[in-house]
Protein backbone atom coordinates (compact mmCIF):
# COMPACT_ATOMS: atom_id res chain seq x y z
CA UNK A 1 0.00 0.00 0.00
CA UNK A 2 2.97 2.48 0.34
CA UNK A 3 4.48 1.89 -2.53
CA UNK A 4 1.57 2.30 -4.48
CA UNK A 5 1.41 5.96 -2.63
CA UNK A 6 4.54 6.55 -3.27
CA UNK A 7 4.44 6.18 -6.53
CA UNK A 8 1.18 7.71 -7.36
CA UNK A 9 2.87 10.36 -5.56
CA UNK A 10 5.93 10.31 -7.55
CA UNK A 11 3.97 10.12 -10.59
CA UNK A 12 1.80 13.22 -9.56
CA UNK A 13 5.11 15.52 -8.95
CA UNK A 14 6.80 14.49 -12.29
CA UNK A 15 3.32 15.54 -14.02
CA UNK A 16 3.07 18.67 -12.40
CA UNK A 17 6.42 19.68 -13.30
CA UNK A 18 5.92 18.60 -16.43
CA UNK A 19 3.08 21.13 -16.75
CA UNK A 20 5.37 24.12 -15.06
CA UNK A 21 7.84 23.51 -17.74
CA UNK A 22 5.60 23.02 -20.42
CA UNK A 23 3.76 26.70 -19.39
CA UNK A 24 6.95 28.52 -18.78
CA UNK A 25 8.08 27.02 -22.69
CA UNK A 26 4.93 28.57 -24.43
CA UNK A 27 4.98 32.25 -22.66
CA UNK A 28 8.21 31.92 -23.61
CA UNK A 29 7.83 31.22 -27.23
CA UNK A 30 5.02 33.92 -27.03
CA UNK A 31 7.14 36.24 -25.84
CA UNK A 32 9.72 35.89 -28.66
CA UNK A 33 7.26 35.82 -30.99
CA UNK A 34 5.83 39.45 -29.90
CA UNK A 35 9.70 40.57 -29.47
CA UNK A 36 10.87 39.58 -33.04
CA UNK A 37 7.47 40.90 -34.34
CA UNK A 38 8.07 44.22 -32.51
CA UNK A 39 11.53 43.74 -34.10
CA UNK A 40 10.59 44.10 -37.50
CA UNK A 41 8.17 47.11 -37.02
CA UNK A 42 10.88 48.83 -35.60
CA UNK A 43 13.10 47.99 -38.56
CA UNK A 44 10.52 49.17 -41.07
CA UNK A 45 9.77 52.49 -39.31
CA UNK A 46 14.17 53.04 -39.58
CA UNK A 47 13.87 51.59 -43.22
CA UNK A 48 10.84 54.81 -43.95
CA UNK A 49 13.06 57.57 -42.88
CA UNK A 50 15.14 59.31 -45.72
CA UNK A 51 17.61 60.64 -43.76
CA UNK A 52 18.49 57.46 -42.52
CA UNK A 53 18.87 55.93 -45.61
CA UNK A 54 22.35 54.35 -46.42
CA UNK A 55 23.11 53.76 -42.35
CA UNK A 56 23.15 50.25 -41.05
CA UNK A 57 21.17 50.52 -37.83
CA UNK A 58 19.57 47.26 -36.08
CA UNK A 59 17.01 47.49 -33.97
CA UNK A 60 16.92 44.21 -31.33
CA UNK A 61 14.58 42.90 -29.43
CA UNK A 62 15.39 40.92 -26.47
CA UNK A 63 13.37 39.18 -23.90
CA UNK A 64 13.81 37.14 -20.84
CA UNK A 65 11.59 33.99 -19.81
CA UNK A 66 10.06 35.38 -16.90
CA UNK A 67 5.86 37.10 -17.26
CA UNK A 68 6.30 40.38 -15.60
CA UNK A 69 9.84 41.25 -17.45
CA UNK A 70 10.29 43.52 -20.11
CA UNK A 71 10.81 44.06 -23.42
CA UNK A 72 14.43 45.69 -24.26
CA UNK A 73 15.32 47.49 -27.84
CA UNK A 74 19.06 47.39 -28.42
CA UNK A 75 19.37 50.01 -31.06
CA UNK A 76 22.91 49.18 -32.55
CA UNK A 77 24.63 50.77 -35.84
CA UNK A 78 26.66 53.67 -36.74
CA UNK A 79 25.50 57.31 -37.56
CA UNK A 80 27.74 60.09 -39.00
CA UNK A 81 26.26 62.60 -35.94
CA UNK A 82 25.05 63.38 -32.99
CA UNK A 83 21.56 64.74 -34.04
CA UNK A 84 20.98 61.94 -36.00
CA UNK A 85 22.33 59.26 -33.36
CA UNK A 86 19.05 61.47 -31.35
CA UNK A 87 16.87 61.41 -34.09
CA UNK A 88 17.38 57.41 -34.31
CA UNK A 89 16.96 57.02 -30.75
CA UNK A 90 13.52 58.93 -30.52
CA UNK A 91 12.01 57.42 -33.83
CA UNK A 92 12.92 53.86 -32.11
CA UNK A 93 11.43 55.34 -28.77
CA UNK A 94 8.39 56.85 -29.79
CA UNK A 95 7.53 53.65 -32.68
CA UNK A 96 7.96 51.13 -29.52
CA UNK A 97 6.15 53.22 -27.02
CA UNK A 98 2.96 53.24 -29.63
CA UNK A 99 3.36 49.31 -30.27
CA UNK A 100 4.19 48.35 -27.12
CA UNK A 101 4.38 50.82 -24.03
CA UNK A 102 6.45 49.07 -21.58
CA UNK A 103 9.45 48.84 -24.12
CA UNK A 104 12.55 49.98 -22.68
CA UNK A 105 15.39 50.86 -25.35
CA UNK A 106 19.15 50.90 -25.30
CA UNK A 107 21.36 53.01 -27.43
CA UNK A 108 24.18 50.89 -28.88
CA UNK A 109 24.97 53.76 -31.77
CA UNK A 110 27.85 54.78 -32.29
CA UNK A 111 28.91 58.34 -34.36
CA UNK A 112 31.54 57.64 -36.74
CA UNK A 113 32.31 60.62 -39.01
CA UNK A 114 32.46 59.77 -42.81
CA UNK A 115 35.77 59.64 -44.00
CA UNK A 116 37.09 62.20 -46.47
CA UNK A 117 38.88 61.00 -49.56
CA UNK A 118 42.17 63.07 -50.03
CA UNK A 119 42.05 65.07 -53.54
CA UNK A 120 44.50 62.89 -55.04
CA UNK A 121 42.71 59.38 -54.73
CA UNK A 122 38.95 60.81 -55.71
CA UNK A 123 37.79 59.62 -58.89
CA UNK A 124 37.44 61.87 -62.22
Amino acid sequence: MTGTLLTLVFLAVIVGAAVVVATYVSRRRKRTDEAAILQSQLSDAIARESQLQGLHITPTARVSGWRSSQVTIEVAGEVPTPELRERVMRIVSAEAWKLRPDVQTVDHLFIVPPRRVPDSLAPR
